[in-house]
């Protein structure tokens, strides 16, 4: 299961190249295999019912290609291929985060669309959410100063590495490790790329190998980082 033949992956190589709206469309099917089999969190749950629809929202003309075929294709890709993880030998450090770095999605305080700004943590998710991160910094540190919950400081720290200010980050993410919150297994993943912004390969290294020694969120990527560093 979720194997393609020859003849099919030929196929599915040479549409890559030449369709950008088959790409997209493998993109999307990947971004939703990676989201099922991780299980991060329930909450995340409550945003996958409506990827889909919100996706095809937005972009009505994607063509619609075969689903089973589409999905077998997304988990050869997350397996090994190297179609959306294309690591340059000879890629810097700063490369190496650039080509690798996403913030984290919210999967604590989902926002419901339209929702109002009825609450300071509502208003902290959706800066986050629409890439307001400056904005987003300032308010989870407040939430963080008042409520100490630890999630507020994994957050934080995406936001300020996506910001350029991964010497801010890092002191955060290295907080979060040491508490129990349910996020802790991806924020040595995020150290690295902090260390990487920072061209710290020792240290993005130390981080990458406990990503893979703790099988955490991840862990493929840092491998193959791991063998270009």
């Amino acid at each position: 299961m979720g194997e393609l033949t020859e003849k099919e992956r030929q196929e599915f190589d040479a549409l890559l190249k030449s369709d950008p709206k088959f790409r997209e469309e493998v993109e999307f099917q990947t971004d939703v295999k990676r989201a099922v089999t991780a299980e991060e969190d329930e909450n995340f749950m409550a945003i996958l019912s409506n990827f889909e629809s919100e996706a095809r929202a937005k972009n009505p003309q994607v063509r619609k290609f075969p689903t089973k075929w589409l999905v077998a294709a997304s988990i050869a890709l997350i397996a090994g291929s190297t179609y959306f993880f294309m690591v340059n030998q000879t890629a810097s450090p700063r490369d190496l985060y650039s080509q690798n770095f996403k913030p984290y999605r919210n999967v604590t305080h989902p926002i419901t669309r339209g929702e109002e700004m009825i609450d300071t943590k509502t208003q902290a998710f959706s800066n986050y959410a629409k890439g307001d991160y400056k904005e987003a910094v300032l308010i989870f540190t407040k939430l963080y100063a008042s409520e100490k919950e630890p999630y507020y400081l994994f957050y934080k720290a995406n936001a300020l590495i996506q910001l350029n200010r991964a010497e801010e980050a890092i002191p955060l993410l290295q907080e979060h490790l040491e508490t129990k919150d349910s996020l802790i297994d991806k924020s040595n993943w995020y150290l690295a790329m902090a260390y990487l912004q920072l061209e710290d390969t020792e240290n993005a290294e130390k981080a990458l190998n406990e990503v893979v020694s703790k099988n955490a969120y991840k862990a493929e990527e840092a491998k193959r980082l791991i063998d270009v560093l």
